[in-house]
């Protein structure tokens, strides 16, 4: 009996663990709420949707510094949120990533093109649905906001 009960423990213990991958993603049912209440704090910091670059799997950002400072940006790390009964929600995908510190400076008065491909973390945005896309600028979340394709 016991080495039946141990066998048992370690297909619950399987199944539980398999159970977890399926629904670990980053599939609309499974946005998490949103970490970044405030967004948009740092005066003469833009970033913006580049002009017909948004596809459902991703798209071009301008981020501009009109500062008197040098700023740091966060070179990897992003955070795609959808809009869902009123409220931010974060894709599983990009919330629970192992995002690396690198990051890049943005000199006063210059502005970057920086690209996002969001489809392996997250998906196909719905058109319609309405998005935004979050970076770290100066240890401040920037986010642009934008409808799906």
């Amino acid at each position: 009996m016991e080495g039946k009960a141990k066998e048992m423990k370690k297909s619950l213990i399987l199944l539980i663990s398999l159970f977890m991958i399926l629904f670990t993603g980053c599939g609309s049912s499974d946005n998490v709420g949103t970490a970044y209440a405030e967004v948009n704090v740092e005066e003469g910091i833009t970033f913006t949707l580049k002009e017909d670059t948004l596809k459902t799997a991703g798209a071009t950002f301008v981020l501009t510094n009109n500062t008197e400072a040098a700023a740091n940006y966060s070179a990897k790390e992003y955070h795609l949120e959808q809009m869902k009964d009123g409220q931010w929600q974060e894709f599983a995908g990009t919330a629970q990533s192992s995002w690396s510190d690198e990051t890049a400076t943005l000199e006063v008065g210059e502005s970057i093109e920086l690209s996002y491909n969001w489809k392996n973390f997250c998906g196909a945005t719905a058109k319609g649905t309405q998005y935004r896309l979050i970076i770290m600028v100066n240890e401040s979340p920037v986010a642009v906001e934008f409808t799906g394709a």
